[in-house]
């Protein structure tokens, strides 16, 4: 049964490993529409594997993820590694996201001008407008990671799996992408669940933070922040 209303996401008693390594032992917590959660630990601790684990690529061990956001993209990731179509325009890229809302022969002749508008605004909000006919294999690390924000942003997931996705931007940057992901969950009543590994930015941006010790798999906390 739905816990609220508000409620995106709710995970129960979920237990995580590799091999024969613990990350998380019954770990328990909830996304409401509009709120940030940051995930913080260090590096090996499990925030990828849980971020995987709730987008379905990675199987818990026991515990359950209930999913109640309804969209026709119900969860949406930026995974560390980008996946982005290095052959192609950043334009392109972005526009792969939509494509859940469209037939194949809706783009087979090329994209719906108002998909494209859609994406030349969101290219422009992360400063990417310059490189929206450049391939992407040339463009650089922190401009890759803003168009694989794009991408996924641009496919309207009410559920915003973050990887560190600031990881690769100089500081003025990656506030201003913070802040643009913390602006996307309260403005479509989304919820943002992002791995960070600067504790300051986690403390700014995050409504809630989850802290995985991977020394101590059973001891995670879920504090609010705001």
């Amino acid at each position: 049964m739905k816990p609220q209303e508000s409620c995106l996401l709710e995970v129960r008693k979920l237990h995580l490993r590799i091999e024969d390594r613990w990350l998380a032992r019954d770990l328990s917590f909830s996304l409401s529409k509009g709120e940030f959660i940051g995930i913080i630990g260090s590096s090996g601790a499990g925030k990828t594997t849980l971020l995987r684990a709730i987008n379905g690529e990675a199987k818990a061990e026991s515990g359950s993820i209930e999913i109640w956001a309804e969209s026709q993209l119900p969860v949406g990731m930026i995974p560390q590694d980008l996946e982005l179509a290095e052959g192609s325009t950043a334009l392109n890229n972005a526009l792969s996201g939509s494509l859940l809302r469209h037939s194949w022969t809706d783009t087979l002749f090329g994209f719906p001008k108002e998909e494209k508008e859609k994406a030349q605004k969101l290219l422009d909000t992360f400063d990417l407008s310059r490189k929206v006919n450049q391939w992407t294999s040339t463009l650089s690390r922190g401009e890759r990671q803003r168009l694989a924000i794009v991408r996924t942003l641009l496919a309207e997931p009410l559920i915003l799996l973050a990887d560190e996705p600031v990881a690769s931007l100089d500081s003025d940057r990656a506030i201003k992408t913070l802040n643009l992901l913390k602006d996307f969950a309260k403005q479509k009543q989304a919820g943002v669940i992002c791995s960070l590994h600067d504790p300051k930015q986690v403390e700014e941006f995050a409504d809630k933070v989850i802290r995985i010790d991977s020394t101590r798999p059973e001891h995670w906390k879920v504090e609010e922040l705001s």
